[in-house]
């Protein structure tokens, strides 16, 4: 037969299809520590096989990782949890899942009892445990799994990063020993853990690798930092360590209680470029007796001249400060006392908390229960007298010349930032005029101010 008459074969090549993954959807509610914690669960639910959906209405499985530190976060945790069961219900086989302090506040059982619609549920860092629960449950309900159970390969990424370009926050203990009494935490995360020194060097590394230019340290109180692994705190030998990775650009820290602020750490953020001239001074209050009653040290005068210290020695440093406000037996001397603190103080930012009166804390039983409406009059006075602080200091930065983090585009020609005095979330931002990718670090000249916010030009 001629070559040419023989019938062609054509060969089709079949595409193999895929194996299903099931997909998770994650809500992250609280604080940073809270965040980290949401990122190394989606890493371990990413290694294990799972897709991740940035919609809940894509997700096989929906997962809340709540906050319980006060009554507005439960109340947030629980709305969080009721929409995500509304969603639940749309889709046969999906598996709805507690993390977080909700859980350790209240406990799985009661959790579930309460909301039937949960499913699984794990405290704080149980993520082993909680994604076991997942899994039991969708096989109890014929829901396919990962084709195969996935293993942490050596060097994947431990964390699916949920902060901004160019940021990442680092976690250096967990829980908390002090005895604030009108503080949970103790009892939601359990007393301080510090992690180890060289573990924190290799993920630092590791952040910083995957474009982290600036490091948030966090902690419940992290100039504990060290003292229950090394008998001493060693916050300054961590940072020590950490502006040796050449890549940090900032390093920043959140969480100082005044009484752990020595000479180690004002030397560093006085002479060490990398340590962002920033410093997050929680003192609650200002007035003696308001704070041994809530079972905290120090007071007004004491935290003056730690200011006035910090001023001197660090010229230019950004102080941030909280406050809670409306404690038991508070009079209303005790407030205009806070009130003439912050005036005197004149921190550059500043949060207040209205007092909520937590089941499970000491200060829940205490006797002079201030009401809820004066609460919050005496919040606002103290927000408002922060406000026209902020505005005069904000002003005395227009001229300057600021190194910025740029965080998005705003449209053609502006991008929104923050300079090394503005953590995210908590602190203002910088409109810049120009041009920067995300993520990146410019040199910017401060144009203008307003109450909370500074706009300038990048150079």
């Amino acid at each position: 037969m001629d070559a040419r008459n023989r019938p062609r074969v054509h060969r089709v090549q079949i595409p193999l299809r895929k194996p299903f993954r099931p997909s998770v959807h994650l809500t992250s509610l609280g604080c940073a520590k809270n965040q980290v914690d949401s990122e190394r669960l989606l890493a371990l639910f990413q290694a294990r096989g799972y897709r991740l959906s940035p919609t809940p209405a894509d997700a096989d499985i929906l997962v809340v990782n709540t906050c319980a530190f006060i009554q507005p976060a439960q109340e947030e945790a629980v709305n969080a949890l009721l929409r995500a069961a509304a969603g639940k219900r749309r889709r046969r086989g999906r598996v709805l899942a507690a993390a977080g302090c909700l859980v350790s506040r209240h406990g799985g059982e009661k959790l579930r009892l309460l909301l039937p619609e949960v499913d699984a549920a794990a405290p704080p860092g149980e993520h082993a445990a909680l994604l076991a629960e997942i899994e039991k449950r969708r096989k109890a309900l014929g829901a396919p799994l990962p084709p195969a159970p996935g293993q942490r390969k050596p060097g994947e990424a431990q964390r699916v990063l949920l902060s901004g370009p160019g940021t990442a926050y680092l976690k250096i203990a967990e829980g908390c020993s002090r005895r604030c009494r009108f503080c949970l935490i103790p009892r939601l995360r359990g007393p301080l853990r510090s992690t180890p020194l060289d573990r924190l060097a290799a993920e630092a590394e590791e952040l910083a690798r995957r474009g982290a230019g600036e490091l948030i340290l966090v902690a419940q109180d992290l100039t504990a930092y060290g003292r229950d692994l090394y008998g001493r705190t060693a916050l300054t030998n961590l940072l020590d360590r950490l502006v040796r990775i050449s890549a940090l650009r900032w390093i920043r820290l959140l969480y100082t209680n005044p009484d752990g602020i020595g000479e180690g750490l004002i030397r560093r953020l006085a002479g060490e470029r990398k340590i962002c001239k920033y410093l997050d001074l929680p003192v609650q209050h200002a007035h003696r007796s308001v704070l041994r009653r809530m079972g905290r040290p120090g007071d007004g005068a004491q935290f003056l001249r730690l200011v006035r210290v910090l001023r001197r020695r660090v010229p230019g440093v950004v102080l941030r400060t909280t406050l809670l406000t409306g404690f038991p037996g508070e009079s209303a001397a005790e407030h205009q006392a806070l009130l003439q603190f912050v005036a005197q103080a004149r921190f550059d930012r500043l949060g207040v908390f209205p007092y909520f009166r937590e089941a499970g804390t000491p200060a829940a039983s205490l006797p002079g229960q201030v009401h809820r409406a004066v609460r919050e009059r005496r919040q606002r006075e103290l927000l408002n007298l922060q406000t026209g602080i902020s505005r005069e200091r904000l002003a005395g930065r227009v001229g300057g010349v600021e190194a910025c983090l740029a965080e998005a585009a705003l449209g053609p020609g502006w991008v929104l930032g923050r300079t090394a005095g503005d953590a995210p979330e908590i602190d203002g931002q910088i409109i810049l005029r120009g041009r920067a990718r995300a993520g990146t670090f410019v040199r910017a000249r401060v144009t203008g101010s307003t109450d909370h916010d500074l706009q300038g030009e990048i150079l």
